[in-house]
């Protein structure tokens, strides 16, 4: 008896396209899920980018608008007397030259004198020679025209001698030292920017250049300013309210700040 013979079978042209077919089918179903997931990948990879892109700038003018000095904030108005809400300009304190000192003087009245001395525990302790300070700023006009800025032309000496003579003091006998440059942040066209602007004693504020760009692609947020100033009052603290959004690429990411003016007049 001959021995069983197991028959090999193949595929059969029909099968094999058959099974072409389907994993072609198959195939092309992956492939749209696979794309799907690759396009929410870079999607999200690109808001991460716009998103640290305006954090950056919106970090860096909540840390200067901080420290303003008192109603040195200018929000420029246009003819008709609206607010030109694209741009904020204001004068910012030295911090590194007020750590040494207590930031109030001890004089009852100094109007028409050169002389302050600082409410400090360390004797000896005065603003450096050229440093710029600023006592009872009421506007920004006054901070621009610069009578409310004078210039310390002792050498860290306490009591301290300030040129040209005090006009009107503060009430609550503060004073403030004063950064060189005074800043600005603009959106023109689509660019965010800062610039500054050279802050000389009893002298007007140089007109404000170099602009640095901190964020591209910006546009209002929801319709909202850019930049809105609340002036302060007896009870609480100026405001500077942020509002803008970066749209890259059908992406849109918005971002919204209040920053509080610390420092009174």
């Amino acid at each position: 008896m001959a021995p069983f013979e197991r028959k090999q079978h193949g595929f059969t042209l029909v099968e094999l396209i058959i099974i072409i077919v389907l994993l072609g089918i198959l195939g092309a179903m992956g492939a749209g899920f696979i794309s799907e997931a690759f396009r929410g990948f870079f999607a999200t990879d690109a808001r991460m980018e716009m998103y640290e892109e305006g954090k950056s700038a919106l970090v860096r003018m909540e840390r200067e608008i901080h420290i303003a000095v008192p109603n040195a904030v200018q929000e420029p108005f246009d003819s008709n007397g609206d607010a030109i809400d694209d741009t904020i300009s204001f004068g910012v304190i030295d911090e590194n030259s007020m750590a040494g000192v207590f930031g109030q003087y001890t004089e009852v009245y100094p109007t028409g004198t050169t002389t302050i001395t600082d409410r400090t525990a360390i004797a000896a302790a005065g603003l450096p020679l050229g440093t710029l300070v600023s006592i009872y700023n009421t506007s920004w006009d006054v901070f621009a025209g610069g009578s409310s800025v004078y210039t310390v032309t002792s050498n860290g000496t306490n009591p301290m001698t300030l040129a040209p003579a005090i006009g009107i003091a503060s009430p609550y006998n503060r004073y403030y030292a004063v950064r060189a440059l005074a800043v600005r942040f603009d959106v023109t066209g689509t660019t965010l920017s800062r610039s500054t602007a050279a802050r000389d004693a009893g002298g007007a504020l140089a007109a404000f250049a170099n602009p640095q760009p901190l964020a591209q692609n910006v546009v209002p947020s929801n319709g909202l300013p850019y930049f809105t100033y609340d002036p302060g009052t007896s009870t609480r603290n100026s405001v500077v309210s942020i509002h803008f959004a970066i749209l890259r690429n059908g992406e849109t990411v918005n971002f919204h700040k209040e920053v509080q003016i610390r420092n009174v007049p």
